[in-house]
């Protein structure tokens, strides 16, 4: 009885696991972007959950699966948990009365042999704040479920290179580097 398990058991591990392919949108609100900014008393975060967007993932004929990505996210709701800081990074950092999203197009690309459990990729694309758009490659690390996708990953951006000014204010004075985290499901589109 036990040796037909393990025999089982062999075979299914053997089997290779598919992806999920088609159409996703990114969830809002089950979905969250933080930027983690340092200055010299001590730093703080910001974050929102207003991120959304398609995402398609399709298999290749080079045994690959591809996934392309437009991200969008809602600069208007990004809180640090001040109002006064809130109102200032809006309006005078982000200008999110002209630029009010930011986006992110990208594309990741994963063997087949990857496809089971966690996937481990980059994700390479073209983000956007304000008015001027960087290239990034974002390491990222997926779960694939039944009809769903959970991506977490980090990057590490400058501000002055999307022409933001670093932050001052008396005796306040912000790091150049600021540090971007997300989590982000996706999920099959109906």
């Amino acid at each position: 009885m036990i040796r037909r398990w393990l025999v089982a058991a062999v075979i299914i591990a053997q089997v290779p696991t598919l992806l999920p392919v088609g159409a996703f949108r990114i969830e809002p609100g089950d979905s969250k972007v933080e930027f983690v900014m340092r200055d010299n008393r001590g730093g703080f975060t910001g974050t929102t959950d207003r991120v959304e967007g398609p995402a398609t993932v399709r298999r290749t004929d080079a045994n690959l699966y591809e996934a392309t990505i437009d991200a969008r996210i809602d600069a208007r709701t990004l809180t640090t948990g001040v109002g006064l800081r809130d109102g200032q990074m809006r309006r005078d950092f982000l200008q999110t009365d002209k630029f009010p999203f930011i986006t992110f197009k990208g594309a990741a690309s994963v063997p087949e042999l990857a496809a089971a459990g966690t996937i481990h990729t980059r994700l390479r694309g073209s983000l956007t704040i304000r008015d001027v758009t960087r290239e990034v490659d974002l390491p990222i690390e997926i779960t694939a479920l039944a009809d769903e996708y959970r991506a977490s990953g980090e990057v590490t951006i400058r501000l002055t290179d999307f022409g933001i000014p670093i932050p001052k204010f008396l005796i306040f004075v912000a790091e150049d580097p600021v540090l971007v985290k997300l989590r982000v499901k996706l999920r099959r589109s109906t």
